[in-house]
């Protein structure tokens, strides 16, 4: 069932988005925050979520870690690719980029909201943005025939800012700032909600005029992204048949939640305008498969329940 939390999460996100694009000027000073945010995002995770709790969540379900990140990591980018080039060949190295990137930051967040495993889907974000440089090159060097000009070392020292430093500083502040480490727990929702605004009008302000003068192909974007969306929510079940509730639902967190603030960082400097318009579009489905993701989960967590 649609809850309360799923309508401000929307409202906040489509209205932020579109204040970007239109009143740009609101958000000039706010262009290079996005990163931050994301950074933000993940210390209020790792917050709640301990660091040997994840390790432990790891070991204790290896099958499962390993099937989670071998469909992340290998069997969405390929199938991404393949769907593509037959369907949407303009779109197949941008739909590879971002089905190939690691789990985003947001998804222990999304992994509360839909009360899926919040340990387990940490450690993928984790494992996949681990894997990310060892995996996301080889399959554009082999799948599109392109190279990604960027050095593992330079993606790894981006991956370890973007991760590391905030699951760090998390265990840090439970750690040493118990207090403030509490404060911000129990407002973790509201900030999370200001983070993702903040970055929505980060992106968008940096993208308006592109949206405004070039609106045909932004919405071609958002439609080809929206077409990724559908594939992975129509699929993604299919593959954790027969798997208990929370599985299934910290299964659909950890692949329909990539990272495309990283691959909009990697577009804009190492790829195309399309590819680039890709990653900043994907905001919209992004955050707009709350809607059927919720039922998704809720119909599976409902049959189950019957079920026993």
């Amino acid at each position: 069932m649609f809850r309360k939390q799923d309508a401000l999460l929307l409202i906040t996100s489509f209205a932020t988005m579109a204040l970007g694009i239109f009143l740009p000027g609101l958000a000039v000073p706010l262009k290079q925050v996005p990163m931050a945010c994301v950074m933000f995002l993940l210390l209020l995770s790792f917050l709640a979520i301990d660091l040997g709790q994840v390790l432990r969540r790891t070991l204790d379900a290896p099958l499962v870690t390993v099937r989670l990140l071998a469909i992340k990591c290998l069997l969405l980018p390929v199938g991404a690719f393949v769907l593509y080039h037959y369907c949407w060949p303009d779109y197949q190295l941008a739909a590879l980029l971002v089905a190939g990137a690691s789990t985003a930051v947001l998804a222990p967040f999304f992994a509360r909201l839909f009360e899926a495993d919040a340990g387990l889907t940490a450690a993928l974000v984790i494992l996949s943005s681990l894997l990310l440089p060892f995996t996301l090159p080889p399959l554009v060097a082999s799948l599109a025939g392109e190279s990604l000009q960027v050095s593992v070392i330079a993606m790894i020292e981006m991956l370890a800012l973007m991760i590391f430093a905030p699951a760090l500083a998390g265990r840090a502040c439970q750690r040493w700032l118990p207090r403030p480490a509490e404060w911000l727990l129990q407002r973790s929702y509201p900030l999370s909600l200001l983070a993702v605004a903040l970055t929505n009008l980060g992106v968008f302000s940096r993208y308006s005029h592109y949206f405004l003068h070039n609106a045909a192909l932004a919405l071609e974007a958002i439609a080809a992204g929206s077409l990724l969306v559908a594939v992975v929510l129509l699929f993604g079940p299919v593959l954790f048949r027969g798997t208990p509730p929370q599985l299934r639902a910290t299964a659909l967190v950890c692949t329909v939640f990539p990272n495309y603030i990283l691959i909009l960082a990697f577009s804009g400097q190492f790829f195309g305008p399309v590819e680039a318009t890709f990653a900043a579009t994907y905001s919209v489905p992004f955050f707009l498969q709350v809607l059927v993701l919720r039922k998704l989960i809720g119909d599976s967590g409902d049959k189950e329940n019957k079920a026993v």
